[in-house]
């Protein structure tokens, strides 16, 4: 809710979020309720942000139980919140629980009766890509250097500073190379303090609600979401890591859904993800393809790791992948598909002794599963069984790129 705006839901814990973001308030970021920063952004968008930014503090503010799946209610002051709190709310409702695994019931209430004015003036854009700081990322901004679109490239932080470092390494080397005027803009937006639940799954929506907010602002009709195919279908290795416990950030569907969305809100933006068919090898040879071997350097500044815990090992760097959970298996993978020389520093080959047992003890459950699935393979039916595929997906690509996946990452060498 807006800091200074009375509480709708009196028995509610109320989660303030200032105007501007600042003291006082359950926010912390440079993104106040008005979203005055992102520029003249239409209400129906607007709404979406504040929805999408409730649900991922709510989300990172209630700790999961033991059996995973949480009830969350949420009470949120919208501009427009009779336009939610019916079908739309509902979508959006059906949404998350597809993101989190978890039951949202999410209402709206009023919020400041005054009009924002907007303290960022947007220039028109072409294209909006999403720049998060992953290998990904980089070789979707790398793949489309020198063409001639207007882009803006979007980041969100979460006050991670391994994160942020890697956004600023990837920024600092794609701005020289921009033959128009490199367009960057980063969004923090977050709970003050550490949070209460470590996953975060509700992130893409917020980063996707964010970009459709920014592109709306900016005149621009395309959100562009640089993914591999395995990474984005994330096909359980093992029966234990499917359903709930699959995330479907990027999964085919996710965007259906929030396009969908979207389109009911009337908003000209479509999301998409161009990359949907490549393995992330694939992508990478992709984007070496048009830039040279020049982007292995600044490869090894991005980052992949699901973990990034480097700070609780002796010798260890919180600013490196760790080079054994499921994502830096991929990673590693990625470089071995063009023969390219890997040259990121991972934790698994940095730390020693004790240090790198239990590094390994703590991967035992990522290592062993992509063993037992370099073994038995990924069954057809588990790709499919992961959720919906729109009607205009390949399934025989989407299944050939899972395929394909695996035979890159049967060449990562595994403790």
């Amino acid at each position: 809710m807006p800091h200074g705006v009375g509480q709708y839901d009196r028995h509610a814990e109320a989660l303030r979020w200032s105007l501007p973001a600042g003291e006082g308030a359950a926010v912390a970021g440079n993104l106040d309720w008005d979203l005055g920063s992102l520029g003249e952004v239409p209400v129906a968008a607007a709404d979406l942000v504040r929805l999408a930014a409730a649900a991922y503090l709510a989300d990172r503010h209630t700790p999961r139980p033991t059996t995973f799946t949480r009830t969350i209610e949420l009470t949120v002051h919208l501009s427009d919140p009779t336009a939610w709190n019916g079908e739309l709310g509902e979508h959006l409702q059906s949404l998350l629980a597809w993101l989190t695994g978890d039951s949202w019931i999410l209402r709206g209430a009023p919020g400041p009766s005054w009009v924002a004015i907007p303290s960022h003036v947007s220039t028109r854009a072409d294209d909006v890509m999403l720049l998060s700081g992953g290998l990904d990322s980089l070789c979707g901004a790398a793949a489309h250097l020198g063409d001639e679109a207007q882009r803006i490239h979007l980041s969100h932080i979460d006050g991670n500073n391994a994160v942020r470092k890697a956004q600023n390494a990837i920024v600092a080397w794609l701005k020289p190379k921009s033959p128009k005027t490199f367009r960057h803009q980063r969004i923090e937006f977050r709970e003050p303090g550490g949070a209460e639940e470590s996953s975060s799954r509700s992130r893409s929506l917020l980063f996707m609600a964010l970009a459709t907010a920014v592109a709306a602002a900016s005149g621009c009709r395309r959100v562009t979401v640089p993914e591999n195919g395995f990474t984005s279908i994330n096909p359980p290795l093992t029966a234990a890591r499917g359903g709930a416990l699959s995330t479907r950030s990027t999964h085919p569907d996710t965007f259906a859904r929030i396009n969908h969305l979207i389109d009911r809100l009337a908003l000209p933006v479509t999301i998409s993800n161009p990359y949907g068919y490549y393995t992330k090898g694939e992508l990478l040879d992709h984007a070496h393809a048009h830039v040279g071997p020049q982007l292995l350097t600044v490869a090894a500044a991005s980052l992949s790791c699901s973990k990034l815990d480097g700070q609780y090992y002796a010798g260890g760097n919180s600013n490196y992948n760790c080079g054994l959970c499921f994502a830096c298996i991929v990673r590693r993978a990625a470089f071995t598909r063009g023969g390219h020389s890997d040259p990121s520093p991972y934790l698994a080959t940095s730390l020693t002794g004790e240090a790198l047992h239990k590094l390994h003890d703590r991967r035992h459950r990522d290592i062993r599963d992509v063993q037992q699935a370099l073994i038995e393979g990924i069954d057809d039916t588990a790709v499919l069984a992961v959720g919906a595929l729109p009607a205009d997906c390949d399934i025989d690509a989407i299944i050939d790129v899972c395929h394909r996946s695996l035979e890159e990452i049967g060449r990562v060498p595994l403790p």
